[in-house]
C-alpha cells in the first residue's frame, strides 16, 4: 500500500520538477485505486489480528477461572477433611491426593489476575490447615507441632508415650481364622499414616521457595513516636521500642540502627 501511496507521489513530484504536465486523474487513478484497496486490506488485517488476541486472552481468562474455581475447591476438600484433627491413614492420603492434584490445578494458571487470586487462597488454606495441624499451648498460649506419637494412628496420642509403645500399639493384630464362604476373611487395619501423605501435607505448610512476601515492600515508620496521634499511637511507641531494644534471657540490650 505504501509502495503504491509513493509511487504516486513520485509520478506527481517528478513532473512538478520537470515542467512536465500533471498527471492526469486517468493516469492516477487506478494507482489510487489500488492504495484504497490496500488500506482496506491492512485495516482488515489489523482488525483480524485485534479480534484474535482478544479471543486468545478471552479463552486464558476462561480456563484460568475454571482451574482457579477447581483448584479452591480441591482446598477446601483437604480442610474439611483435616479440620476435626484426626490421624486416620485412609483420610490422610485422601487428603494428599487432593492437595497435591489442587495445587497442580493452581500451577496451571496463567492469568495474572487468577494467579493472584489462587496465590491469596493458597495462604489461607495454608493458615487453616497450620491451626488444624498443630495444638494450643495453655501455658505458653503459642501453638506447638503436633508430637510424633500423633502420625502412628493411636488413640490418645497426646498421652505421654515413647514411640517404640506407639509402634506396637499401631501394629496390627495377628488373628487366625478359618476361611469359609459364609464369611470374609477381617482385613488386618494400618493405622501408621503414610509416609509420603505426611511428607506432601507439611511440605504444602512451607512457603514456595519462590514465594515473594509482600511484606517487603512495607516501609517502617521513621516519625517520632511522641509526635504520633490516633488509633496507631500504642502500635507507633512499640516499633520505636523494638527497632532500638531487644532482650535475652531478661536482659535488655540497644539495637544498633542499621544504615
Amino acid at each position: 500500500m505504501f509502495v503504491l501511496a509513493i509511487a504516486a507521489a513520485a509520478l506527481a513530484t517528478e513532473a512538478f520538477f520537470s515542467g512536465a504536465s500533471q498527471p492526469t486523474y486517468v493516469e492516477v487513478a487506478p494507482l489510487l485505486t489500488a492504495v484504497v484497496a490496500s488500506s482496506g486490506v491492512l485495516v482488515a488485517l489489523l482488525a483480524f489480528s485485534r479480534d484474535r488476541e482478544k479471543l486468545a486472552r478471552e479463552r486464558e481468562e476462561n480456563r484460568s477461572k475454571i482451574l482457579l474455581e477447581q483448584a479452591k475447591a480441591g482446598l477446601d476438600e483437604v480442610i474439611e477433611l483435616l479440620q476435626d484433627q484426626n490421624n486416620n491413614r485412609v483420610i490422610w492420603v485422601r487428603a494428599a491426593r487432593v492437595l497435591l492434584e489442587a495445587t497442580a490445578l493452581g500451577r496451571g494458571i496463567k492469568a495474572p489476575e487468577y494467579i493472584k487470586a489462587y496465590r491469596l487462597y493458597e495462604d489461607k488454606t495454608r493458615s487453616e490447615l497450620y491451626r488444624t495441624l498443630s495444638t494450643y499451648n495453655e501455658e505458653t498460649q503459642e501453638r506447638d507441632p503436633l508430637p510424633p506419637q500423633f502420625f502412628y494412628g493411636i488413640k490418645d496420642w497426646s498421652r505421654p508415650i515413647s514411640l517404640d509403645d506407639a509402634a506396637r500399639e499401631a501394629s496390627p493384630e495377628v488373628r487366625v481364622s478359618s476361611v469359609s464362604i459364609d464369611s470374609v476373611v477381617p482385613e488386618p487395619s494400618l493405622k501408621p499414616l503414610a509416609a509420603k501423605s505426611v511428607v506432601a501435607i507439611f511440605e504444602f505448610l512451607e512457603y514456595p521457595s519462590d514465594y515473594t512476601d509482600p511484606l517487603q515492600e512495607v516501609q517502617v515508620w521513621q516519625v517520632d513516636w511522641d509526635r504520633s496521634y490516633g488509633p496507631s499511637q500504642g502500635a507507633r511507641r512499640y516499633v520505636a521500642h523494638a527497632e532500638v531494644t531487644t532482650a535475652v534471657g531478661g536482659k535488655l540490650h540497644k539495637r544498633e540502627k542499621s544504615g
